[in-house]
């Protein structure tokens, strides 16, 4: 589909239209689906997607640890990527700091040189959360998978929906935070994922604004996957590196990370490096390990962006060098639940 005239002139504006950002935005159009208004909005998008190519192939050009790559974000302004990716986590709904149990690493602990749970089979798919701002959901049910994985549990992909749709500590598509999430689900099980799908990906959407608790069909007792009191506690994690390396040993760990970077909007492969993102937590994830790479050190991340984000979904961010909170702030807010053990053989 070629530009109409109205779109040229509006491309016009742009010093230097090079005829390889055309082919690569028809690429990206047609890669990602996207279907816009109007021609004025096309060429709108252009110049956006023009500048994101442009900033791309500047920071590749720095030969850092990392690489930037055309994603679904690039016909964003980083302001709407902020706003549609970023308002997950609300810290002030976090547990008061004596009520928690603080997980602190084994007295003689040394770590080993790589943990991954994605290869042992205790990690289920990348999902995606949207536009609404469900990572804290998405976080904890990765963190509850986790846990089934290391208590002896069939793995069962579990419902972000439910704890969307229930769980009244948090605010839905307006945030939370899973230590309450973690809590909350002691308290009321949670049921499949295939049970209760996820309904908010288009957080605009009347499916999604219209959610409502089902307490009757797919979130009966009977159809629980963690059952009211499997989940025996959660555990705050103490802001060291070898704190979390002990906590993550065990099973996959929640944790908060700043994405508020231009960054996360392009990021490609390799390993982030501190400087790329600061401490003001605004998106929760999933530490499923940690390893080397080239000498380099990083913690391996599940995203809840879908699998064209990163690698394959998944994101490393480097270990090792903060001093305080560590990378994106990854050491400040981790935590993760204890289940019941069980007898069934994975």
């Amino acid at each position: 589909m070629q530009f109409s005239l109205l779109a040229s002139l509006v491309l016009s504006a742009a010093a230097t239209l090079a005829p390889i950002k055309i082919e690569l935005f028809e690429n990206f159009i047609a890669k990602y689906d996207r279907h816009y208004v109007t021609e004025f909005e096309k060429g709108r998008r252009f110049q956006i997607f023009s500048q994101n190519v442009d900033d791309i192939h500047a920071s590749n050009a720095k030969n850092r640890s990392y690489t930037l790559g055309i994603t679904g974000n690039a016909d964003m302004t980083f302001e709407e990527f902020r706003s549609s990716h970023l308002t997950g986590i609300q810290p002030a709904l976090t547990a008061a700091k004596e009520d928690r149990h603080i997980f602190q690493a084994p007295r003689m602990f040394t770590e080993p040189d790589s943990i991954d749970w994605v290869s042992k089979g205790g990690v289920t798919s990348v999902k995606n959360q949207g536009t609404c701002g469900s990572c804290w959901t998405f976080s904890t049910v990765g963190a509850l998978e986790g846990a089934m994985f290391a208590s002896g549990r069939k793995m069962v992909d579990l419902s972000m929906q439910y704890i969307l749709s229930c769980d009244t500590g948090g605010n839905a598509c307006g945030g939370g935070m899973m230590d309450q999430a973690f809590d909350w689900v002691a308290k009321h099980g949670i049921p499949s994922l295939k049970d209760e799908p996820y309904l908010c990906e288009d957080a605009s959407s009347s499916e999604c604004k219209s959610m409502s608790c089902n307490t009757s069909s797919g979130s009966s007792k009977e159809a629980m996957v963690l059952a009211i009191g499997d989940v025996v506690k959660h555990n705050d994690v103490d802001s060291t590196e070898m704190a979390l390396e002990a906590a993550v040993g065990q099973q996959p760990v929640s944790v908060a990370i700043e994405a508020d970077s231009s960054v996360f909007q392009h990021y490609a492969g390799g390993v982030l490096t501190d400087s790329a993102c600061g401490s003001n937590l605004d998106h929760g994830v999933l530490v499923v390990g940690y390893g080397v790479d080239n000498g380099q050190k990083y913690w391996k991340v599940k995203n809840s962006w879908g699998t064209t984000f990163g690698e394959d979904g998944y994101i490393r961010i480097e270990k090792g060098d903060a001093a305080s909170g560590g990378e994106c702030g990854i050491r400040k807010m981790a935590s993760f639940p204890s289940l019941k053990s069980s007898t069934i053989v994975v």
